[in-house]
């Protein structure tokens, strides 16, 4: 096939044999690609191969032209669609999102028979769902993975890489709660004010049992006992305040550091590089909660036997390290404050009490305090009040009691209302402009 492109005659290109040292010589195609530009490509030291690279070469190239290369695309490994989607993606997200994406598409097309996209079906994805759903894999986890999947395609398709996405009619598994594995549940008031009261007699415990108090008052174990220098435990209930306070997610919250505390403006700053959406967000926060954090830094100097830098983790472990991203020390911990409480991880109805559950209850306790959904919602960082509403607002009977008989649905009280209210009201909950363009996009 010869097309022209612009006036000019593109023909099958020129083969020659090129000899270099002492070694077998190399066939070499001359030829004008599909942009109008001269090409010179090695193919083979055999001429057979050649000729049929050069006929694959040509053949591509005349499809280009006739605007038909994205139907030929369709006949694309899907590893290699893969390589190229997730290096384009490396250039978009965070390293976090990227690696979720990446195991995702390795477990589907793992698990799929087609290796081209022409060979991708529908039922095939289908398939895939119905095998993962029987393994106990929640509907939501699973989404996951087959929207991994049809993102690719789609990508693909808006590159011209490929004519069409393959698996652009199906649908994703519902998400609803009769289809959640795991439903968190918001704490009460009362819940909030029990957990926090805890958590400090958690604190006063391990402090004691570290400084080893009792036993240097009952059993007098001698002055060399008592005086031998022993490590200091870092408090947790300035970080649990926080995240029933700031509504901040767990990575978000314990990855501010000083320089992100603002004690003048009574601010916390969530940086862009941290939070999920990859937008900073400026959380308001109360005098209380700042002077408590305050007196933390002078136990951090303490624990760390050095002057705080700016630069260092605001909320640290009970030893003294930085949180790592994975939460299973953090989780342990939590178990035991809920069980000196009283109260329970999983509810009658199924519904849990995780770190993350204190994230729904910073949300709930808003929509019980009226503040409004939007701004809520640019507390939270969420996309849109919707997913506010829908996911993170937890209401129950005598929150919605008001409503129906015409009465006030009844305000926090005690602990919980000096958790929430700052001294300067209209500041606690506006944001400025700057901070709400700032506000983050993230579910």
């Amino acid at each position: 096939m010869i097309l022209s492109r612009l006036g000019r005659a593109y023909g099958p290109g020129k083969l020659d044999k090129v000899q270099r040292g002492n070694g077998p010589g190399q066939w070499v195609l001359t030829y004008t690609d599909g942009r109008g530009k001269r090409r010179r490509i090695a193919l083979s030291t055999d001429k057979q191969v050649a000729e049929r690279r050069r006929a694959e070469l040509i053949r591509q190239r005349d499809l280009e032209l006739a605007g038909l290369g994205s139907v030929e695309g369709q006949s694309t490994p899907l590893a290699d669609l893969r390589d190229q989607y997730l290096a384009d993606l490396a250039l978009r997200v965070g390293a976090k999102q990227l690696r979720s994406r990446t195991d995702s598409l390795a477990r589907v097309l793992a698990a799929l028979e087609a290796t081209r996209v022409r060979d991708l079906r529908v039922v095939d994805v289908q398939r895939y769902q119905r095998e993962r759903l029987a393994q106990g894999v929640a509907h939501r986890t699973v989404n996951v993975d087959t929207g991994a999947l049809a993102a690719m395609l789609n990508w693909a398709a808006g590159a011209q890489l490929i004519a069409e996405n393959p698996v652009r009619t199906l649908k994703p598994l519902p998400t609803t709660e009769r289809h959640q594995r795991r439903v968190r549940r918001a704490l009460s008031e009362d819940e909030v004010e029990r957990f926090l009261a805890a958590a400090a007699e958690d604190d006063a415990e391990c402090a004691a049992r570290l400084s080893a108090s009792r036993t240097i008052e009952l059993h007098g174990r001698g002055i060399g006992y008592a005086t031998r220098p022993r490590s200091e435990r870092v408090p947790q209930v300035p970080l649990w305040r926080a995240l029933l306070t700031t509504a901040a997610r767990w990575g978000e919250l314990t990855s501010v550091t000083w320089l992100d505390l603002d004690a003048d403006r009574l601010s916390l700053t969530l940086r862009a590089a941290t939070t999920k959406a990859g937008r900073t967000r400026v959380i308001p926060l109360p005098s209380e909660l700042v002077d408590e954090l305050l007196a933390l830094r002078a136990v951090h100097q303490r624990v760390r036997l050095r002057v705080v830098q700016p630069s260092d983790r605001v909320f640290l472990s009970p030893d003294g390290a930085d949180w790592a991203s994975y939460t299973t020390n953090a989780r342990r911990l939590l178990r035991r404050v809920l069980d000196r409480a009283g109260i329970a991880r999983r509810d009658a109805l199924g519904r849990v009490v995780d770190i993350h559950a204190l994230r729904h209850t910073a949300a709930t306790g808003m929509a019980r305090r009226g503040v409004p959904l939007v701004v809520a919602q640019r507390v939270l960082g969420h996309a849109s009040p919707e997913m506010t509403a829908k996911v993170y607002t937890h209401l129950g009977l005598e929150d919605l009691r008001g409503a129906v008989q015409g009465g006030p649905a009844g305000a926090p009280s005690g602990a919980v209302r000096s958790m929430f209210d700052t001294s300067t009201p209209p500041r606690s909950l506006t944001l400025t402009p700057a901070q709400a363009s700032a506000g983050s996009t993230a579910p």
